[in-house]
């Protein structure tokens, strides 16, 4: 007896993915917020260093969910890969306040079996590095012109996106190298290399957003 067509294989809702995001990415800037009210600074200049610490993390995880918005936005959310690649993307985001608040703490002199500030910085660079690379692959699904998500005039624009999350991708994961630990660049007070490392993240993502914006300014002209 011939059987029927199968049936369709049942699709997340894109408003359900959304509002999961929006939950996960609020929860971790909330849960970076709150362990600021557990430290107990003791003058001036560790009341600016939590905060300045907490904007740092602050600002990494906004950046990276206005990308992710962004991207989402005109995504499909039906394909099992990026359910998969967003599941795993939203893991990464909530274990990053914690991988930032324990790399701040062995900032200052650890007790004896814990983790140093070298081991700490690893594990942060890679929940980082892995942030990147799977921004980096919804923006090569956007690119894909077979399936026509985006106009053809902003193909370049998205493609340069991606090249730049992957090569910032590869910064941050090429950082965990013991080399880019042990390599001074200023001695006191002590900055590795890696977190010059990091910096050049920035630098490429300036580049990538001057670029949007000319673009967006090129087509808006008459």
């Amino acid at each position: 007896m011939a059987q029927g067509p199968s049936p369709a294989r049942e699709a997340v809702p894109r408003p359900r993915i959304q509002t999961l995001s929006d939950m996960i990415f609020g929860l971790a800037l909330s849960i970076g917020a709150v362990t600021l009210l557990n430290q107990k600074p003791t003058d001036v200049l560790a009341v600016a260093y939590s905060v300045l610490s907490f904007g740092f993390s602050f600002l990494i995880l906004a950046t990276v969910w206005l990308r992710y918005s962004r991207i989402m936005s005109v995504l499909p959310a039906e394909s099992s890969g990026t359910i998969v690649a967003n599941m795993l993307l939203l893991f990464l985001v909530s274990v990053e306040p914690y991988l930032f608040n324990l790399m701040t703490a062995s900032s200052y002199a650890p007790p004896s079996g814990q983790l140093d500030l070298g081991a700490t910085t690893v594990l942060y660079a890679l929940d980082l590095g892995a942030l990147q690379v799977i921004l980096g692959y919804f923006l090569h699904e956007l690119t894909v012109e077979e399936r026509r998500l985006i106009p053809k005039e902003l193909v370049r624009s998205y493609t340069l996106s991606m090249y730049t999350t992957f090569a910032s991708a590869a910064v941050f994961l090429l950082s965990t190298l013991p080399v880019f630990w042990s390599v001074l660049v200023i001695q006191s007070p002590t900055v590795p290399l890696r977190f010059v490392m990091w910096n050049v993240v920035w630098v490429l993502n300036t580049a990538r957003r001057v670029d949007v914006r000319a673009t967006a300014s090129r087509r808006s002209e008459p």
